[in-house]
């Protein structure tokens, strides 16, 4: 579609400076009558049959209908469904034209050119895949299993042990690596567990954990695990022992992530104060230990902060602000506070990275993220990541929520729900550095059927991968390309 002008723009802020602010439907002005997508495809069908009589009527339905050429997607394949299975190890990867699915009963590879199945990995012995690195890289990625108990059993043999076996996986063959052992918490439940494995730079990184931590416990017990063993590395490809981190005093591991030059650690200190550690990937030497809010302690039970990526490292924190939405925090490569990015009266309710994945990336210096405002309106944001600073907002229609983003080759691609529409959804392309719109589709069909079902939002080639991850009943992947 050809792209929208738009009246009284300004210049954007460039990726990691200063913000331009726009004008009309960016920032506040005019309001719109109703969904942008549904309504360029009325007023482009009704204008196709002023021009062109029957013809016209009938480009006017296929547009309204999405099946317009130039005007909409199709769906090219989709996978199926993977059986139903407890809401725990969700992950999606991309390697090469492989593309890879996690869930508790296993993980699956697809080609990415025809959506086919080619390999399903299982663990083994009735065990259950608990966690699952947020990346992969070098085509490696790493879960975490454990056999869980027998439900209501009083036996301690059947007692559940908790994430023991941490496995390297081969995301082209499906093939095991290499396997490790790590302590785990007793007496626990198999359960989604975040930050428990990362890959990067050649490394795979694990925490263990011990029951006996009680972060939030004022007996001040230090647990029959050392914490300086608790934090450790592996050669990525051949799981050879790297490193063992030596922990700060009175602080244990919380959560890790890797990237190409460090090792990011959330640790709780003092038994409730969440802080950020940056490691040396050579030998796991602390770099350096900064409180995630100096204003105020981060408990890990109640804000529940979690990486959104290792490089930049950012971290998003639930609940800091008193109406319990999303902050989102950002460190230099040294670990040192960077910008804040608060929901508030200025940003609106920004979306939560844990609760609503895809509608969140970091990119280009930049935190790319969706939030609601006061008038229930979706907004696409970019924040500069080094100040805090907000650089374009991008307001879609009425009754359109946005699913997820993707960002690559300097656009961010938005799926919108529109509400306002009988059956399908739409996509919009905005300019990654300024926010203005490039390009707007519509889809024949729903992509996201509930709020939330978007989980990733991938590229292959010139099309587009919708990932999903529930309990079995919905296709993992769907690509789309355009009509």
């Amino acid at each position: 579609m050809t792209t929208a002008t738009k009246a009284g723009r300004t210049a954007g802020g460039k990726p990691g400076g200063g913000g331009g602010k726009g004008t009309g439907d960016r920032d506040g002005g005019a309001p719109k009558p109703g969904s942008r997508l549904v309504r360029y495809s009325v007023v482009g069908g009704l204008l196709l049959a002023v021009l062109a009589g029957c013809g016209g009527i009938t480009a006017g339905v296929l547009a309204g209908e999405g099946y317009l050429p130039g005007d909409s997607m199709r769906q090219v394949w989709s996978t199926p469904t993977d059986g139903g299975t407890p809401a725990s190890g969700d992950a999606a990867w991309a390697a090469g034209d492989t593309l890879v699915h996690s869930n508790a009963a296993g993980v699956t590879g697809f080609d990415a050119r025809t959506g086919e199945r080619r390999w399903r990995y299982e663990p083994a012995g009735g065990a259950a895949i608990c966690s699952a690195g947020r990346t992969a890289a070098d085509g490696v990625a790493l879960i975490a299993q454990g056999v869980p108990g027998l439900p209501g059993s009083p036996a301690a043999d059947d007692a559940d042990e908790g994430c023991t076996t941490v496995v390297a996986l081969d995301l082209t063959a499906g093939r095991e690596l290499w396997r490790t052992t790590r302590t785990a918490a007793d007496g626990g439940e198999i359960r989604a567990e975040r930050d428990l494995v990362a890959v990067g730079g050649g490394l795979a990184v694990l925490r263990d954990e011990d029951a006996d931590w009680q972060y939030a416990s004022a007996l001040g017990s230090s647990g029959r695990l050392d914490p300086d063993r608790a934090l450790r590395a592996f050669d990525l490809r051949t799981g050879k022992p790297r490193w063992s981190a030596r922990m700060p005093r009175d602080c244990v591991p919380y959560g890790v992530a890797a990237g190409d030059r460090r090792v990011a650690a959330l640790l709780v200190c003092d038994r409730r104060d969440v802080r950020l550690a940056v490691l040396d990937p050579a030998d796991g030497r602390v770099r350096g230990v900064t409180p995630l809010d100096p204003r105020r302690v981060v408990d890990p039970l109640t804000h529940a902060p979690a990486f959104v990526s290792a490089d930049p490292i950012v971290v998003g924190v639930d609940s800091l602000d008193e109406a319990g939405y999303a902050t989102f925090l950002s460190f230099d490569d040294e670990g040192r506070a960077q910008g804040t990015i608060a929901s508030g009266a200025v940003n609106g309710k920004i979306s939560s990275a844990a609760q609503e994945p895809a509608r969140t990336r970091v990119a280009y210096g930049r935190l790319y993220t969706v939030a609601m405002e006061s008038d229930y309106d979706d907004v696409v944001t970019a924040f500069d990541l080094r100040s805090g600073q907000r650089l374009w907002r991008m307001e879609v229609g009425d009754l359109e929520d946005v699913m997820g983003l993707r960002v690559a080759g300097g656009r961010v691609t938005a799926l919108v729900d529109l509400y306002g529409s009988a059956g399908e959804d739409g996509l919009l392309v905005l300019d990654a550095d300024d926010g203005d719109e490039r390009d707007a589709r519509l889809f024949p069909d729903s992509v996201g059927g509930s709020s939330g079902e978007i989980k990733d939002v991938l590229g292959h080639q010139d099309r587009l991968i919708a990932v999903r991850w529930s309990e079995g009943y919905l296709s993992p992947f769907t690509a789309y390309e355009e009509r």
